[in-house]
Parts: C-alpha cells; structure tokens; sequence
C-alpha cells in the first residue's frame, strides 16, 4: 500500500466587509476543496485586518490547487484569496 503524503497551503484572504471578518473566517470552514485546518486574523494597517487560513490537500493531485483556491474565492464573503505559501506535511 503506497501511503501518499499532504501539502499545507497558506492563503492570504480578504473579506468584502471588515464588520464580518468573522463570518468570513466561519465560511472558510464550509470548504470542500481541501480540509481546513486553520485561521488566523492579521492586522494589515490602520485597524485592516485580513485572514491567513491554513488547507491541507493531496499531495499528489496537480487540479487541487486550482480548484481550491476558486472555491475559495467564490465565498460570497471573500473579495480575494491568494495563495502564498505551500509545503509538504
């Protein structure tokens, strides 16, 4: 039996309302694309903040990428999300 690995993606989102970061945070959790692992808000400048999650995909599926990173941009609360890190678990 071959034991495939996970990879962690980090995205940088950023909600359409500052008053619901919250509720955006939540929504991430709705994902399906990859499993949620973990939020965090970041203060940005001047009381902005934006949220850092955490996903872990398959390592080996090259579409999982992409397809998250579209669901997680489609969230209604999300005004765009963008992947800055990736690493093997």
């Amino acid at each position: 039996m071959i034991c495939l690995g996970k990879t962690v993606l980090i995205y940088k989102v950023n909600t359409v309302d500052m008053e619901k970061l919250d509720e955006t945070l939540e929504s991430l959790k709705t994902v399906k694309k990859g499993e949620f692992r973990d939020a965090r808000r970041i203060p940005i400048a001047f009381g902005a903040e934006m949220i850092k999650a955490a996903f872990t995909v398959p390592e080996k599926d090259d579409t999982v990428v992409e397809e998250l990173t579209k669901e997680i941009n489609e969230l209604p609360l999300v005004e765009d999300a963008e992947m800055i890190e990736m690493t093997l678990l």
